[in-house]
């Protein structure tokens, strides 16, 4: 028996070397988007974690974080706090700040400098230390790649001055990331922070990693300033921070994955019909049926093995490269880039998803190879059965029963779950997916009744004649190209409705004329235009309104973190109360004439009151909006993240514009107006999106790639019939014109059915899917403009790929292929 399924599947794998390898293909591609995308959101998600807690989680298992920004504390509570541990905990007091440099290439790069105590600092290094000549100062080998040039030494901008690190004080770690760890004392004194620290970390001795301590952490140190936070609970923020780019890249990879299998499953069925025969063979020499549906599933095991390792590598190979990188308004790019290492379960999903994809295309293939009779070998051709008419009408009743209850449970809505949403997107794609396949006959006895007053080609007939026969393998094709085609305009349709919705947004938000803002501290969120600005800007009587504007990414309410926004209020709202995003009601119920308790440094333990809820997209866990005159009698602030302007005296504009320059090159600012502002804001929208462009151009391929694939087994599996018409008369243009009416038939379905879908799936993404996790309201809004170019892009497409078979029948030697006769 072993040597039947050897002799089966190698010699399959010897004698049909293209079938073979578009099989691999689109597997390895469907993985390799799969495994990319994995790993480049495992980088986001990493990114975010470790530049929250230093760069340190090995023996971490939580921290003490300030109300503020920074925190003062004197030496006695901390070692108040360590003689209140066990023995197999100690603490390590944390300054974190982030410094800036200019690269050669004159870009600015941001990443974190991080104050310990060097003495229990954990050092991963291969290089020995001298104690005589103790490194100041240990730099991340990523980043030292980075900045170490033919200088000896590079200047950093840190707490608003200029630090100059000599090459000779460093000392590389092994480790990813961008960083650099220094004493705690020595940056204290740099920024003049004494006694101020970021966080107070927790660590557990590694031996005792697996012992259950019952210490209250939260009642240990006794400080209302200051909070306790489990390492669960930082990597938990970080997923919620990153749940957008994380559900996008999900779905979309993992229906790419689908398409390329709708790819593989045709080939399977090209599989099933050449070796028909050899099945009634085995039957008919004593084989079993079991022996038949092994040896298929055999081969597709084997298949999608080999394509999930390929796949893999592939995809760790993208990765690498930083192809379909994930970046956010919340990453730095360069962080992601220095990550080389990731989780192995990765590897080991994406090669499960290839084997499991490979099986599933194959079962109905192979099912068909249990119930074939010995006498299919006798058979020249499959003929097309009859269907009942009742049968007929039961596929359509549950095509439009899947969509119709796809829509509905799509669309239902639970806050902070998208399993709704994707089981009602899976239902309508079902739904179309049937009705592509029992729509075929139908459409193509209509088109051969609509055209035959009009004496077309025999091509024509010939070509919807072969299309009607082989309507479950066509309608794979036109559901491959299908999902790619509705892919593409579903995440247009998202992608629209989020910028013209942020359009708004900005315009209804920010009515100033110019925004003064840091460009250097803009990707980290920092604020970096000094408050005293405000106050020159106010006297200089040039400008009709000078507003602040401050962003806290981290601002606690009821022990988790929000994004607070603080800003001027207009004369109609109440200045001592807040507003609240709508996404924050509808995601955590914190609405209309609730109550919020906040500790704040000045106050203590405080009550505000939400008088309204306002649309806001800045973030996903929710928005707070405070007037800043409340904030400022609430809590220190030093520094803005912009300060906004408006001019209504225009023969003052000359003079307030030379007056923002002027500040603005003094204080290392630049300045925008209203459009460059909103540029910016795009421009963050952009880098979440511009992943999901390249996995569109990439599902279109995977869809090509499958049409042609297509054709090139049809002219394969048909040589024989195209050699016959071939001897019979049939010249070089008849034989290419059959092969494009195919292919634009099946691109003009696919495509088609694609539209149709999208115009379903679009509306249960935005407000099920993405209302449901994110909780934002946005404006519908459909690509219209993309379905005027299809019908040229359809001939281009259809031309293009029938030349590739084409060549194969015109180099086809017809005493070959009818040599058998």
């Amino acid at each position: 028996m072993i040597h039947l399924y050897l002799n089966f599947i190698f010699g399959y794998l010897k004698n049909n070397r293209s079938k073979v390898f578009f099989n691999l293909v689109s597997i390895t591609l469907g993985i390799a988007l799969f495994v990319s995308t994995q790993i480049n959101g495992w980088k986001a998600e990493k990114s975010l974690v470790d530049q929250t807690i230093g760069f340190n989680s090995q023996n971490m298992i939580g921290r003490y974080v300030p109300n503020a920004t920074h925190s003062r504390i004197d030496s006695k509570s901390l070692r108040s706090l360590d003689s209140n541990l066990p023995d197999v905990f100690h603490i390590e007091p944390e300054l974190f700040i982030k410094g800036y440099t200019t690269l050669t290439d004159k870009q600015s790069l941001s990443f974190p400098i991080i104050g310990r105590d060097l003495i229990t600092f954990n050092i991963n290094s291969n290089h020995q230390i001298n104690r005589q000549k103790f490194p100041k100062y240990f730099v991340s080998n990523s980043l030292l790649q980075k900045i170490k040039h033919e200088n000896k030494h590079v200047s950093l901008n840190l707490c608003n001055q200029i630090l100059t690190i000599n090459f000779a004080d460093t000392m590389p770690i092994e480790s990813d990331g961008l960083f650099i760890v220094t004493d705690i004392e020595r940056l204290q004194s740099i920024c003049e922070l004494k006694n101020t620290f970021t966080t107070i970390n927790i660590l557990i001795q590694n031996e005792a990693r697996f012992e259950s301590w019952n210490v209250n952490f939260t009642q240990l140190f006794r400080n209302q300033n200051w909070k306790f936070e489990t390492i669960d609970e930082i990597k938990e923020r970080a997923g919620v921070a990153l749940a957008s780019l994380k559900i996008n890249l999900t779905i979309i990879s993992l229906v790419s994955v689908l398409i390329s299998f709708f790819m593989v499953s045709n080939i399977y069925t090209g599989i099933f019909l050449s070796r028909k025969s050899e099945f009634g063979i085995l039957l008919s020499i004593g084989g079993s049926r079991l022996n038949n549906f092994f040896l298929f599933m055999t081969l597709a095991l084997l298949l999608g093995l080999i394509g999930g390792i390929i796949g893999t590598f592939v995809g760790i190979t993208f990765a690498n490269l930083n192809f379909f990188q994930t970046s956010t308004t919340l990453t730095d790019s360069s962080q992601l880039e220095s990550y080389r290492a990731f989780p192995i379960m990765i590897v080991l999903y994406g090669i499960f998803l290839s084997i499991a994809g490979s099986i599933l295309s194959a079962l109905f293939n192979a099912i068909k190879a249990y119930y074939i009779l010995p006498i299919e070998l006798l058979k020249e051709r499959n003929e097309a059965p009859t269907k009942p008419e009742i049968s007929l009408q039961l596929k359509w009743f549950l095509s439009f029963f899947l969509i119709f209850l796809g829509i509905a449970i799509g669309c239902i809505k639970i806050q902070k779950q998208i399993l709704p949403g994707l089981i009602g997107v899976s239902l309508v794609i079902l739904g179309f997916i049937l009705i592509n396949y029992v729509s075929i006959p139908l459409i193509v006895k209509w088109i051969s009744k609509s055209f035959e007053q009009f004496n077309l080609s025999t091509s024509f007939h010939l070509a919807m004649k072969e299309i009607e026969m082989e309507a479950w393998k066509n309608g794979l094709t036109i559901s491959t190209i299908m999902l790619a085609t509705s892919l593409v305009f579903t995440l247009s349709s998202l992608t629209l409705s989020y910028e013209n919705s942020l359009k708004k947004w900005i315009q209804e938000e920010n009515q100033s004329d110019y925004s003064l803002i840091n460009e250097k501290k803009l990707n980290s969120g920092e604020p970096g235009v000094s408050i005293h600005l405000l106050n020159e800007l106010e006297k200089t009587n040039l400008f009709n309104k000078v507003e602040p504007f401050f962003i806290n990414s981290k601002f606690i309410v009821n022990g988790k973190y929000y994004t607070l926004h603080v800003l001027n209020f207009k004369e109609n709202e109440n200045k001592d109360g807040i507003f609240v995003s709508k996404n924050l009601c509808y995601l955590e119920k914190i609405c209309k004439e609730s109550l919020l308790k906040v500790n704040t440094p000045n106050k203590g333990i405080i009550s505000l009151k939400v008088q309204d809820e306002k649309e806001n997209f800045f973030s996903e866990r929710g928005t707070i909006i405070m007037d800043f005159s409340l904030y400022k009698s609430l809590f220190p602030i030093q520094e803005l993240n912009s300060i906004r302007l408006s001019i209504s005296d225009l023969s003052k504009k000359d003079e307030a514009l030379l007056k923002m320059k002027q500040l603005a090159s003094e204080n290392e600012l630049i300045y925008l107006d209203q459009e460059k502002l909103k540029e910016l804001y795009l421009t963050g929208m952009n880098r979440i999106f511009s992943v999901l462009d390249s996995l569109k151009l990439t599902a279109i391929l995977i869809s090509l790639l499958s049409l042609a694939t297509s054709i090139f087994y049809y002219v394969k599996e048909k040589s024989k019939i195209l050699a016959g018409l071939k001897a019979i008369g049939m010249n070089f243009l008849q034989i290419f014109l059959l092969l494009f009416y195919q292919t634009l038939f099946l691109l003009f379905a696919g495509m088609t059915s694609g539209i149709l879908n999208s115009l379903i799936l679009s509306p249960i993404v935005i407000f099920g899917i993405n209302q449901n996790a994110f909780g934002w309201n946005l404006i519908f809004t459909y690509p219209v403009h993309f379905v005027a170019n299809l019908p040229i892009l359809i001939l281009l497409y259809a031309m293009i790929i029938t030349i590739i078979p084409f060549y194969f029948v015109y180099r086809m030697k017809i005493s070959k292929e009818l040599n058998y006769e």
